[in-house]
This record gives C-alpha cells, sequence and structure tokens, in this order.
C-alpha cells in the first residue's frame, strides 16, 4: 500500500510541474492520471486536493465525472476544492450533483464553495464577464406563473436545460459583469431575453409523464417581445415517486432540447 501512494504521488508531482507549461506550450498533461488520484480514496488527501485544483485549472471536461465522484470524498477539504472545480470547469451537468452536496453536507467551507460554484455554473460559467469572442448576450426569466405543479424546482430544470444549450454556441454568452451591462448599449453586442412558463407538467395514466412550456423571445434590455415558441414531450414513468420525479426532469429537459432547437436557429440568423 505504501509503495503504491508513493507511485501516486511521485506521478502526481510530476504533473504538477508540467500542468503550468502544458498550457502554454499546448503539450498534453495526462488528465487521466489527475483524474485516478482524485478519486484514489488510498492516497493521501493532500494529494487529491492538489489534484483537484490542477483539474480545475485545466479546464478539461473528462474531469467533470471524476470531480463529480470527489464530492463524496471523506475529506471536507477535497470535497469543497473538487465543487470549486467543477465551477471553473462549467459544465452544467454538474449543478445537481452540487445541490445533492449542500443538502448532505454540514460544513461551512464546503458549502462556501459549493454555493460559489453553483452561482458560476448558473451563469453560464466563469468570473462574470462575456465570454471572450461573444457578440450575443442572453439573459433569462425566471420562468414562473405556469401550472401549479411546476414549482422553483421544475423552473430551475427547464433554465439550466436551456443555459446549458444555448451556452454551447461560442458566440453566445449568458453572463455579464453589472459594469458591462449598465454599458451595453456601447459594447456592439446584441442582446435577448428569454422567458416563458411551464403550461404542462402532470403524470397521466400508464406511468407516463407529459409536460409542455412556451417561452417568448424579446430585446434586451428593453423586453420587447419578437417572437414566441413552444415543445413538450412524453416520458415513461415508475410508479414510486422517485420515479415519477425523474420523470417530470426527463421531460422537461426533453422538451428544453425542443425549445433550443428554435432558440439556436434565430440565435444564428442574428448574427450567431
Amino acid at each position: 500500500m505504501r509503495d503504491r501512494a508513493s507511485a501516486a504521488r511521485r506521478i502526481l508531482f510530476a504533473l504538477l510541474l508540467a500542468a503550468a507549461s502544458a498550457r502554454a506550450a499546448g503539450s498534453d498533461v495526462k488528465v487521466e492520471d489527475l483524474c485516478r488520484v482524485v478519486v484514489d480514496d488510498s492516497s493521501n488527501y493532500k494529494m487529491r486536493v492538489q489534484a483537484a485544483l490542477v483539474l480545475g485549472k485545466l479546464g478539461d471536461a473528462r474531469a467533470v465525472q471524476p470531480l463529480i465522484k470527489a464530492l463524496s470524498d471523506q475529506n471536507k477539504t477535497v470535497r469543497g476544492i473538487a465543487a470549486s472545480a467543477l465551477g471553473q470547469l462549467g459544465d452544467a451537468s454538474a449543478v445537481d450533483p452540487l445541490r445533492a452536496l449542500l443538502r448532505r453536507d454540514s460544513d461551512s467551507f464546503v458549502h462556501g464553495q459549493a454555493e460559489k460554484a453553483i452561482a458560476a455554473l448558473s451563469a453560464g460559467g466563469g468570473a462574470g464577464a462575456a465570454k471572450h469572442g461573444a457578440k450575443i448576450y442572453v439573459n433569462f426569466g425566471a420562468f414562473m406563473g405556469g401550472v401549479k405543479s411546476a414549482g422553483p424546482e421544475a423552473s430551475k430544470i427547464l433554465h439550466d436545460a436551456l443555459s446549458r444549450e444555448l451556452g454551447k454556441m461560442p458566440v453566445v454568452t449568458l453572463s455579464l459583469s453589472p459594469a458591462d451591462q449598465h454599458n451595453f448599449g456601447k459594447s456592439g453586442m446584441s442582446g435577448f431575453y428569454i422567458d416563458g412558463n411551464i403550461t404542462k407538467l402532470e403524470d397521466s395514466g400508464g406511468n407516463e409523464t407529459s409536460c409542455d412550456v412556451k417561452v417568448m423571445v424579446a430585446r434586451w434590455p428593453q423586453k420587447s417581445i419578437i417572437m414566441w415558441t413552444n415543445a413538450g414531450a412524453s416520458v415513461q414513468s415508475g410508479s414510486r415517486p422517485r420515479d415519477k420525479e425523474n420523470a417530470r426532469k426527463d421531460c422537461l429537459e426533453a422538451s428544453a432540447r425542443g425549445l433550443s432547437e428554435d432558440l439556436v436557429n434565430f440565435l444564428k440568423a442574428q448574427g450567431g
């Protein structure tokens, strides 16, 4: 066991030395090795912390799932740094695991890092400035005011799914600093406001969940409406409450994918 830990330590330290130069030189840091270290419970926790730190800085999507796994690490520092790294990577699929971490973990450091990561991911990732090269800014509403069965959590699922899809467009940014918003008229960017509501979310007979979503696109910051679009979906669900909860999430995410096709086409026509 000691030999294994020593070998892992040597690998990590070598990778740490290579990481800084690799970003500039374009060489390949062994991300896979770092991913193995960050989930290796037999290693010293300090090694797992350092691995999480480097993975966050490297920005490689392969690190997302290992870092999500590290949110369950026995050491609170590892959990907190893994949460921070996920915020840096900008993959919205980490939002739900981070929320689950908040529910089960009572440590103040872990809570603080998870809350910051969720805020960064919900804003489209990054440090609050516009994505480099962005030509279009998209601002989202609260997606409230729909059917009673669609509460805040359902609205959040819809918001996150649409953010994830539209955030993939290279020329779209979902985040602006307050100063950039104040001076938006001088930025040369186009701005759009997207909001709507869930008009249907119900569990019908035969273990099936159905949903419909209606969305508007308006000019930002004026909020003058340009167009409406809608999408719906139906998915099979089990009989258990947890199955129905998952089915509702799947249904809303499927509707969001349908909506995103129309929204992406619209944004492309606006210069995106």
